[in-house]
């Protein structure tokens, strides 16, 4: 008999169609979440190929959502992966926010020594504020061309502004 795993996405789906539900039920007892305009920040964290059993790599990037109100986003995503992936990840995050919490997708490009691929990425976060700042924890999954999937983890070091 052959043995049968999920791919890497469809535990993300899982997770956030599991919260959702809690995160606005949650929302509905406090105050709406206080957020700035335009939120720039720094991504550390690592990617994994199949859940770690192929290639691994470090994870340096750049992000800058430009909300659009309370509950909405948009912005932008520049990822180096060093390492055994050695990759570069340009992608434009469509997000919801609810309180704390972000879902998002974002399509976009990753390109190799091999090429480049279409991408796309699902992922959530958690915020938690000290002081100016937000830290938020970070968990994605990269769905690459035919090339399957990468899991990404990390923390995102953010400030938020305005003009």
């Amino acid at each position: 008999m052959s043995e049968r795993t999920l791919p890497a996405g469809t535990f993300l789906i899982i997770a956030i169609a599991a919260l959702l539900p809690i995160t606005v039920s949650a929302e509905e007892h406090t105050t709406e979440h206080a957020y700035h305009e335009h939120v720039l920040g720094v991504f550390v964290g690592a990617a994994h190929e199949d859940f770690g059993r192929r290639e691994n790599g470090f994870v340096l990037g750049v992000e800058y959502e430009y909300r659009l109100g309370p509950r909405f986003g948009i912005g932008a995503i520049v990822e180096h992966t060093y390492g055994n992936l050695d990759t570069w990840v340009y992608a434009l995050p469509l997000a919801y926010h609810s309180g704390p919490w972000k879902l998002y997708a974002a399509p976009g490009i990753e390109e190799a020594e091999g090429g480049s691929e279409r991408i796309l990425r699902l992922g959530a976060e958690y915020g938690f504020h000290a002081g100016g700042w937000e830290i938020s924890p970070q968990v994605d999954v990269d769905f690459i061309g035919r090339e399957g999937e990468v899991f990404v983890l990390g923390l995102t070091f953010a400030r938020g502004f305005e003009f």
